[in-house]
């Protein structure tokens, strides 16, 4: 006969699961039991709760019902809920965006008081910029007013210019000097002043001498000379620039064209005369162009005077004037020098008398090797 089997020790565990399996049916058991108990006396009681309705207050719910209940079909509602619902989650996002934008757009939190401050600052620059171009403005109308009141320029006729022919000017010839300023010509005739200047010192020199003072070489000393077997220093009479001065103003000459003066030269043994145009003497153009003018009559006298040269001194304001002059000059054959000038007047010293003068300070003499440019001969032109 075979043997029982002993039970092991792992069939202990799924016996105790049947139980507890058992015991859970049998409390839902019961738990679905008493629901229905529960579910049945609440119908009762919710029935016998309820009033009591008539065959027609029936028909008239029905009625409602039918009326309430929608028409459309299902799947056309079901079709635009998805339409709704997928509008509605556009709008979220698009709400998302725009609130994004919001919070980048919207100004950071500033400062009122330094904001007024900005304000005022640049309110002030507004106005100093405003002023600026009220100025400008008015400047511009000025500036308007000035360009529409001023005449148009009318440009001069041509003048016709020769170009230069230069001649050199013959030995020992005598030089007749003009001026030419104010559009006139004035012939100075200053050899005829010079001559009158020199008898007039002669004539009248015991009243004009300074003195007697040592001549000197040019190293600065005394020259000698034998007087009755001795050496003695050699003297020569001085004039007296003062003297000289005033005797030539209480003279009183006539002036017509030209003013003849002396005036001083405090550093120079030689004393200059000067002659000054007078505004209301000399030619103009049309004046000189007649035949019995002063300036004909004085070129037709040189034509006849050989080796005479003819020298202008053109101030820059009487060009036209000179280019008349020089053309009846050509005419006549008479050979012209001229040059631009600038000074008031013309003066030239008088050589045959020595004044007293207080020599001027030493030059210190040029550095060895200094090239000395000699200054171009003139010509006739």
């Amino acid at each position: 006969m075979a043997k029982r089997r002993e039970a092991h020790d792992e069939e202990l565990p799924f016996v105790a699961l049947m139980d507890t399996m058992t015991n859970v049916v049998g409390v839902l058991i019961i738990v679905l039991v008493m629901i229905g108990i529960s579910l049945a006396q609440a119908v009762r009681k919710v029935l016998s709760d309820l009033p009591p309705v008539t065959k027609e207050q029936l028909e008239e719910l029905k009625k409602v019902v039918v009326k309430d209940t929608p028409k459309e079909d299902p799947k056309k509602l079901e079709e635009e809920m998805k339409e709704t619902q997928q509008a509605l989650k556009k709008a979220s996002e698009e709400l998302k965006t725009m609130d994004l934008s919001m919070d980048k757009s919207s100004p950071k939190h500033m400062d009122l008081d330094e904001l007024r401050k900005q304000l005022e600052e640049r309110k002030k620059v507004r106005d100093t910029s405003k002023e600026e171009v009220d100025k400008l403005l008015a400047e511009v109308d000025k500036l308007k007013k000035a360009i529409d009141s001023t005449p148009r320029y009318v440009p001069p006729p041509a003048t016709v210019v020769k170009l230069p022919n230069p001649r050199e000017i013959p030995e020992n010839a005598t030089v007749q000097r003009f001026i030419v300023t104010g559009g006139k010509v004035y012939y100075l005739n200053d050899i005829e002043f010079m001559k009158y200047v020199v008898q007039e010192i002669e004539k009248n020199q015991k009243s004009l001498v300074f003195g007697e003072v040592p001549v000197k070489d040019t190293f600065g000393n005394p020259v000698m000379e034998k007087v009755r077997g001795k050496d003695v220093p050699k003297m020569k009479t001085v004039f007296d620039q003062k003297k000289i001065v005033q005797h030539f103003v209480n003279l009183r000459l006539p002036v017509r064209d030209l003013k003849m003066e002396l005036v001083e030269a405090p550093n120079a043994p030689r004393m200059p005369m000067r002659l000054t145009p007078n505004p209301q003497g000399g030619e103009g153009i049309e004046q000189f162009k007649n035949p019995a003018s002063t300036y004909q009559r004085a070129v037709r006298k040189f034509k006849s005077e050989p080796n005479t040269v003819m020298w202008f001194y053109v101030f820059k304001d009487s060009v036209e004037a000179f280019l008349a002059a020089r053309d009846y000059a050509d005419t006549e054959g008479v050979p012209v020098v001229w040059e631009l000038y600038g000074n008031p007047f013309y003066q030239r010293n008088v050589a045959e008398f020595e004044v007293n003068f207080t020599p001027p300070k030493p030059q210190p003499p040029p550095p060895p090797g200094t090239v000395k440019i000699a200054a171009p001969k003139m010509t006739a032109d």
